[in-house]
């Protein structure tokens, strides 16, 4: 009999006093779970998926933790609000409650972000630019994910410490410059023609530009293809 005594209170001892509580699911439990159907969705994210706000319906929901459950969306899975609704079974699949979670969700992604100041027209190189996790709801369509994107192009505007890089502003740099000589080449389906021209505009590769025929005379508009050449297709 002393033997069952001293067991007893041995095991109530060792048993934490919030062990009760401990069973069901805590407002964190919730949470996680938003977050993990969150992100199973949300694979396409090239980020951190944050969770910025949270809330449960009913708040009181008492919901054991060995219970299953069965997720349903009530909006399409995205970066901002998303709701579910979540049905959870005893070990029968006999219902025994249902929440209704909400969450603001945000994703952080990687950006090319200036660390070093760029002056206007200044050619950018890999010691300006840095990689920093921005907010993806707070960002513009044209921002810019890659440094290879934006080294050794030229900076439309200057450009501060802390600027997320866009497409808009940067440009290919200049190759030719107005009145700098030019190579023209003149392509058709059965002959190349070469000839000496002077470009009448600055030009990026790719560019049209005005140019003229020193020998002829006359200006023509031709391609930028190099820093010295310029193409005119038949």
């Amino acid at each position: 009999m002393r033997k069952v005594v001293l067991l007893t209170i041995l095991i109530l001892f060792l048993i934490p006093f919030n062990a009760s509580s401990a069973s069901f699911y805590t407002y964190n439990d919730f949470k996680n779970l938003f977050l993990k159907e969150i992100k199973k969705e949300l694979t396409w994210v090239k980020g951190k998926i944050v969770l910025e706000k949270f809330r449960i319906e009913p708040e009181n929901i008492k919901i054991p933790k060995n219970a299953f459950y069965k997720i349903k969306f009530l909006s399409t899975p995205s970066v901002g609000s998303n709701f579910i609704l979540v049905t959870f079974f005893n070990r029968r699949y006999k219902q025994i409650g249902i929440a209704r979670l909400w969450g603001y969700v945000e994703a952080k992604v990687p950006v090319v972000v200036v660390i070093k100041p760029i002056r206007n027209k200044e050619i950018i190189k890999a010691e300006n630019l840095g990689i920093e996790f921005r907010a993806l709801s707070r960002l513009p369509q044209d921002v810019i994910i890659d440094k290879k994107s934006a080294i050794g192009k030229q900076a439309r505007i200057s450009l501060k410490p802390g600027t997320v890089l866009r497409m808009s502003y940067i440009d290919l740099p200049i190759v030719i410059k107005r009145n700098q000589q030019v190579n023209i080449i003149a392509r058709g389906k059965y002959f190349i023609v070469k000839a000496k021209g002077k470009a009448l505009q600055n030009g990026r590769l790719g560019e049209i530009i005005r140019v003229r025929n020193i020998d002829s005379k006359k200006t023509i508009w031709a391609k930028v293809i190099s820093s010295e050449e310029v193409e005119v297709i038949f």
